[in-house]
């Protein structure tokens, strides 16, 4: 226990230390998606988000799973504007950043950037000067992303430095999160990915299920994923969700909270791969005129 103590210390100075980036330093910039939907994403980027805040870290949530955007439900909150409000120049960037629990903040995305896909090249870059702005604002930048495979997902996942896929042990949702890891290393095998097993029946089924799914893709994508960790099956997660709050703050104690915990310390603990990270290069890269949508 004093040697894990001690560890854990050593990173929260760490924390301590990136927190004075250097110049044009960008934050860390992070997509959350999965192969289908109904797995737990969103619930694993609210409670991951809220988990990190914990920590020390500023943390911004990026709801951008159009048409079924529901951080603001899960954090209990609603907030008056998107980000479709800033493409039409209603309200600024610092208009549309709410105040969650926990010390998080979001950013509702409406269908701001599926709006920005299709605007000229002068308002394009109006807004991502505006988007700039929140890089000053966060050391961690969730995108909380659609499920499944379209272009805008992809071009998300593909401009990001680091990926978290989350499935579960069912057969079809580990089809789906494999489909999805194939279209993504087939265009961009540089592409940093990680998995999370959410709702396992217990840890041997969890395990289970990471390593299959990293050997699967080992043996015939000949790309590495690396295992974040799981949450297992807990009645606070449903309980968290009735009651419109994140289970790591209403439920402190619970089996799932701790798996949060040891997911946020195993990602604090890695570093993004691609030598360009933060804000503004994904932007760069999302919002590209001209680029292939594969």
């Amino acid at each position: 226990m004093r040697d894990q103590a001690s560890a854990l210390r050593q990173i929260v100075d760490n924390l301590k230390k990136q927190r004075l980036r250097e110049p044009g330093e960008g934050a860390r910039v992070l997509c959350v998606t999965s192969g289908k939907g109904g797995v737990g994403k969103t619930s694993i980027s609210v409670n991951l988000g809220i988990s990190l805040a914990k920590k020390g870290l500023r943390v911004l949530l990026v709801d951008a799973d159009f048409g079924l955007s529901n951080i603001d439900v899960m954090l209990g909150t609603s907030p008056p504007y998107d980000l479709s409000y800033v493409l039409r120049g209603q309200k600024k960037i610092r208009d549309i950043v709410a105040e969650g629990p926990g010390g998080v903040r979001f950013v509702s995305g409406g269908s701001g950037l599926n709006e920005l896909l299709n605007i000229s090249e002068i308002q394009l870059a109006t807004v991502i000067d505006h988007l700039l702005l929140l890089e000053d604002a966060a050391d961690i930048i969730i995108f909380d992303t659609g499920a499944g495979v379209n272009p805008l997902i992809m071009r998300m996942i593909r401009a990001s430095a680091e990926t978290i896929i989350v499935t579960t042990p069912e057969p079809t949702a580990i089809m789906d999160a494999y489909a999805l890891i194939k279209s993504i290393t087939k265009y961009s095998p540089e592409c940093g990915l990680r998995l999370i097993v959410n709702r396992a029946e217990s840890v041997a089924e969890a395990e289970s299920t990471l390593q299959k799914l990293i050997g699967v893709v080992r043996l015939y994508q000949k790309a590495e994923i690396d295992p974040l960790g799981y949450v297992l099956s807990d009645p606070a997660v449903s309980r968290g969700v009735r009651i419109q709050q994140p289970f790591v703050l209403s439920y402190p104690r619970s089996a799932a909270t701790r798996n949060i915990e040891a997911i946020a310390w195993n990602l604090l603990d890695r570093k993004p791969d691609a030598p360009e990270n933060g804000l503004q290069a994904f932007l760069q890269k999302v919002f590209r005129k001209g680029e292939q949508q594969q």
